[in-house]
């Protein structure tokens, strides 16, 4: 019976996929319900490209690496099926081609009273969880035209283009979710599990 009212809740899925220089790329997946409880959690051994695939895939290998391998992966392994899955690199958003639900980069609206020291090189506001256990944010950017977007509460959320119909998903995670918790709150949840399954590599 609890099995039952867990498989009958309303989910809602968090992926992060962070890199070390030694180690690789690693992803997790965090699904919770409604009151941000977690209901299944997964994650990936660290994936470390080739050098032929470094080669061939050029500038979209990471796209290839976050999205079609590991977000991929994650995601196909799930039991339950979350109503949106929120993504906190757009190198994951290509697992839309294969993945029939919507899926989001979420983002922390620009804020005036931040300084360029906060912000990463990309721009994005710089994540002291990620950097307090070595790992980093994706670097993979697409032209600006590829994506579609939408701004509500102080987040802005982005889609592929041709899923623009995904963006239709933004006032029910608002209503639902986001005006009590923190949509952010989630993926410094899977940095630290990451981090707990993969310690750093001390130095010899």
């Amino acid at each position: 019976m609890a099995s039952d009212n867990v498989l009958s809740q309303k989910s809602l899925g968090f992926v992060s996929v962070r890199q070390r220089l030694d180690q690789g790329y690693f992803g997790g997946y965090l699904l919770i319900n409604s009151v941000a409880r977690p209901l299944e959690f997964h994650c990936t051994v660290p994936v470390q490209p080739t050098r032929a695939q470094s080669i061939l895939f050029g500038p979209t290998l990471e796209e290839f690496l976050c999205g079609e391998q590991i977000c991929r992966a994650l995601l196909s392994r799930a039991k339950l099926q979350p109503q949106v899955v929120l993504v906190d690199s757009p190198a994951a958003l290509c697992v839309r081609h294969w993945i029939d639900l919507p899926i989001l980069w979420v983002r922390n609206l620009p804020s005036q009273t931040r300084t360029p020291a906060d912000h990463s090189p990309t721009g994005e506001p710089s994540d002291p969880t990620s950097l307090d256990h070595g790992f980093q944010t994706p670097s993979y950017q697409r032209n600006a035209s590829e994506y579609a977007q939408r701004s509500a509460e102080h987040y802005q959320f982005c889609c592929l283009e041709s899923y623009r119909c995904d963006l239709d998903s933004v006032d029910g995670l608002i209503e639902s979710y986001a005006s009590e918790h923190d949509l952010r709150e989630p993926f410094e949840r899977i940095i630290e599990a990451l981090a707990e399954a993969h310690p750093r590599t001390k130095a010899a």
